[in-house]
């Protein structure tokens, strides 16, 4: 064999073990087990919001020389809301050393200047999300009111203002923005539309403004729409599927041995509780803002029109109050919040309603007249131990509770309510002011 033919014998035995390792290749199938993944559970309760969803004024005024109008309306205050999305702030300069107090009056309760209304802090860093500000650069601190003033429709130029009033807190920003001469026809012609607001002194160079005469809402009654609660186990459970279910007399309890989650069924909520993670004081409060919002989109949790309505710094608590018709709901029993305590690293404790005003009856609805706002005034200063310096805010709202005939109708009365010492409370009028102190949640 000479070795021309040596080498093509080897070629072909080389093209066979190819042509034998590609199909063997190709046909080969590793024995895998399946991996079963427990612990993936997707859960979908209502929907997701966006910051611009729920961070929202609780209403807007505007001073005209000694004049005050203002208003709740939900679709005025999205529209401002909306045009400010639109413009650029540079970064705020605190001016507070330097903003004597009949400056600070002036800017506050002066003529032409539009304000909003928060009804809690918002950090710079949240509203950063929201507005345009030169370079990203804003201060780490809070504000509760923004005052929009000087409006240069030449120049496309105006001041705004970012307040925080419990520390007299003053930033100072120039705006531009190409819509800012339409923005000022159009809020000037309508704001003189708006209902006509009255100033009370608190003391303290504080202002309170409320509704002139007395204010009529709509009494609403509602069909609770119920959420099933094993969507909530399902959700908060790190493992449902080794979670126990007991019953109670009020309602059942749910537990995988170190979470408690309990459905409250007179009330409609449910309570659920982390011991693992205490509460422990919080940190920055746009962090605790952010995470809020992401927990209840994790399992799309938000129904109704929630808003962010309480949240102070350095507290690990925050919440959420269910608003109708531009006005704040509240329930002594939890039923018109979504509220939330955060550990160290995970929730602590989250309570909320589960169920939803999706079926309302109007046939049933009507319109209620409530007492005029200086006799409200008046009557608020009669509480037993009042002192006025503790008097925060007055506001129109919603008391809801159950109907006279069957607890199955949800109520939503129109009442007045004032914040004193930190807390929300009703109005309680004669034989009721005994009964007066108790707080709303």
């Amino acid at each position: 064999m000479n070795y021309e033919h040596i080498k093509s014998v080897v070629l072909v035995v080389l093209v066979f073990t190819s042509i034998l390792l590609t199909l063997s290749i190709w046909n080969y199938q590793p024995n895998l087990e399946t991996i079963e993944d427990d612990y993936v559970h997707e859960v979908s309760i209502g929907e997701t919001r966006e910051v611009a969803d729920l961070i929202k004024p609780s209403k807007v005024l505007f001073h005209d020389g000694d004049r005050h109008f203002g208003t709740t309306n939900e679709n005025e205050i999205n529209n401002i809301m909306n045009e400010l999305q639109g413009w650029t702030f540079n970064e705020p300069k605190n001016i507070s050393n330097t903003t004597t107090d009949k400056e600070f009056d002036r800017l506050m309760y002066g003529d032409n200047k539009l304000k909003l209304v928060f009804p809690t802090f918002i950090p710079f860093y949240t509203i950063n999300t929201l507005w345009s500000f030169n370079n990203q650069k804003v201060p780490n601190a809070v504000f509760d009111r923004v005052v929009i003033s000087r409006m240069n429709t030449r120049d496309k130029r105006t001041i705004v203002y970012f307040v925080s009033t419990n520390e007299r807190l003053v930033f100072e920003s120039q705006v531009s923005s190409a819509t800012l001469g339409t923005f000022k026809r159009n809020y000037s012609n309508q704001a003189l539309k708006w209902d006509v607001y009255l100033s009370k002194q608190l003391g303290d160079n504080r202002q309170l403004f409320l509704p002139e005469g007395s204010p009529s809402l709509m009494r609403y009654k509602y069909y609770p729409d119920d959420i099933d609660t094993l969507k909530f186990k399902d959700a908060l459970f790190t493992d449902p599927s080794i979670v126990k279910k007991g019953t109670k007399t009020n309602g059942e309890e749910y537990t995988d041995g170190s979470s408690l989650m309990k459905v409250l069924h007179k009330n409609k909520k449910i309570e659920y509780v982390n011991p693992a993670q205490e509460a422990v004081r919080s940190g920055a409060l746009h962090t605790l803002i952010d995470k809020s919002i992401n927990f209840v989109n994790e399992h799309s949790g938000w129904t109704d029109q929630y808003r962010l309505f309480e949240a102070i710094p350095g507290s690990p608590q925050i919440s959420y109050r269910l608003f109708i018709d531009g006005q704040p709901v509240f329930n002594d029993q939890g039923m018109a919040e979504i509220m939330q305590i955060w550990g160290k690293e995970q929730i602590y404790k989250y309570v909320r309603p589960y169920f939803t005003l999706n079926i309302s009856i109007p046939s049933e609805a009507d319109e209620v007249t409530l007492q005029d706002s200086l006799t409200a005034f008046d009557q608020v200063k009669q509480q037993p131990n009042f002192d006025i310096a503790l008097l925060e805010d007055m506001t129109i709202g919603y008391h809801m509770r159950p109907d006279l005939q069957t607890d199955k109708i949800l109520v939503l009365e129109p009442a007045w309510f004032y914040k004193y010492d930190g807390r929300w409370k009703e109005l309680l009028w004669n034989e009721e002011m005994e009964d007066s102190s108790h707080g709303l949640e």
